[in-house]
């Protein structure tokens, strides 16, 4: 099991430290936290969440044992260019420290992690759930607007008067049953003619017939 000793630095470098010792490749640890304050913004909401990462043992961070000489080096050299910390000494000497004896700490640290983890899946999931609702919302609307614009050429369609007499040659479009299908007006009463077609007859909305040769051409 790792064994480690202690650095010592001030409360607002503690995570800073932290950073830039790993980024020189040193194997140090401090168990952090994640604080959250909402704070007024504009959004839908009229807030947003601010997160930002604290350390749960301000000022003291854990460094691998194998690192005692050179972070002893690098704590009293005046031109590092890490933030200022020491190495904490008792009776003279750094005390090494057994994993078992900071696994508590560890383990605060992933409770605090787990903790926040589950809050953000319910700000994701109830954000997912906003996003999905308001989808749908404006998916209804966009069909609510296609239909009314339907509906307005229906009736634009439906009050022209009848552009064809009595014994007119015509086909029907735009009625599924009865697509392609050829026959002769019988009679007109307003914006509807009867249609014969061999011995049967049937009303059809002016709108849905063309001349059956101009069919015949787009064919």
């Amino acid at each position: 099991m790792s064994r480690w000793f202690i650095l010592r630095t001030s409360g607002g470098q503690t995570l800073p430290l932290m950073r830039s010792l790993r980024a020189a490749g040193y194997d140090v640890w401090t168990p952090a936290k994640v604080l959250r304050r909402t704070v007024r913004a504009k959004t839908p909401a009229g807030t947003r969440t601010i997160e930002a990462d604290a350390p749960i043992l301000p000022t003291f961070l854990f460094a691998k044992e194998e690192h005692l000489v050179a972070l002893t080096g690098e704590a009293s050299d005046p031109a590092s260019q890490h933030p200022a910390f020491s190495v904490f000494h008792r009776a003279g000497k750094a005390p090494i420290i057994g994993g078992a004896q900071i696994t508590g700490l560890q383990a605060e640290e992933a409770r605090e992690q787990a903790a926040i983890a589950a809050i953000r899946d319910a700000e994701t999931y109830q954000e997912a759930q906003r996003i999905r609702m308001a989808t749908a919302k404006t998916e209804a609307a966009r069909r609510r607007a296609a239909r009314a614009v339907e509906l307005a050429q229906l009736r634009e369609l439906r009050g022209k008067p009848m552009a064809f007499a009595a014994g007119a040659e015509v086909t029907v479009t735009n009625m599924p049953a009865m697509d392609g299908l050829t026959g002769v007006v019988e009679a007109v009463n307003g914006p509807a003619a009867r249609v014969q077609f061999g011995n049967r007859s049937w009303k059809i909305e002016g709108w849905r017939l063309l001349p059956a040769s101009q069919q015949t051409k787009a064919a």
